[in-house]
């Protein structure tokens, strides 16, 4: 008797728990990453992202970045043909931020921004978005300490930057909407120019 009372039991509390999760499948939550997430063509976000093409970023840093995002969006490798197309202008700025009574800094502050389109296969732009990543080193008049100190900032900084440019793009592939674009603010490097086949739009 007692037998089946606990398997009348169970069977209550399974039929109570899938009557609270079925609410939830419709309520539009759904992982930003995985098989399920797929638009209306029915490939799926990440099988997006990895053919996204990533044009070559300038200098060191974006060397850094460019490779950052490789990892994050080409773990297999750049694609043979792509279907996007990301470029990314970027721009760093270096600042005290705390002073000593010498007024000389014992603390820098690294800004780095990025101004970043996505572009499809007929050069039309259909994403432009801008982040901004701060870090910070201390500075202790040692010449090896605050270099390695700084790259390490600047390791970080564009390993936060691939990050979110990863993010924003999931997002918008996800909702299929292009997100709105981003003016630069005055005296900021300027957002990449138009080249090749949207050039003359």
């Amino acid at each position: 008797m007692s037998s089946r009372r606990g398997i009348l039991q169970s069977l209550v509390l399974a039929l109570l728990l899938a009557g609270a999760v079925a609410p939830l499948a419709g309520c539009g939550f759904r992982p930003l990453y995985g098989r399920a997430n797929t638009d209306a063509a029915g490939a799926s976000v990440n099988n997006q992202m990895a053919g996204i093409r990533i044009d070559p970023i300038g200098d060191r840093l974006g060397q850094q970045l460019h490779n950052a995002l490789r990892d994050r969006l080409n773990p297999l490798g750049q694609p043979s043909s792509s279907a996007y197309t990301l470029q990314v202008n970027l721009s760093e700025r270096r600042y005290g931020a705390l002073a000593k009574q010498d007024l000389s800094a014992s603390r820098r502050n690294i800004e780095l921004n990025a101004f970043y389109s996505l572009r499809d296969t007929a050069g039309n732009v259909v994403m432009t978005d801008r982040s901004v990543i701060t870090t910070g080193y201390d500075e202790f008049d040692d010449p090896l300490n605050d270099i390695s100190s700084l790259e390490d900032a600047e390791r970080r900084n564009t390993f936060q930057m691939a990050d979110q440019i990863q993010t924003r793009v999931a997002v918008f592939l996800t909702k299929g909407t292009p997100a709105p674009v981003v003016p630069p603010p005055p005296g900021s490097a300027p957002p990449p120019q138009p080249v090749g086949a949207w050039a003359t739009q």
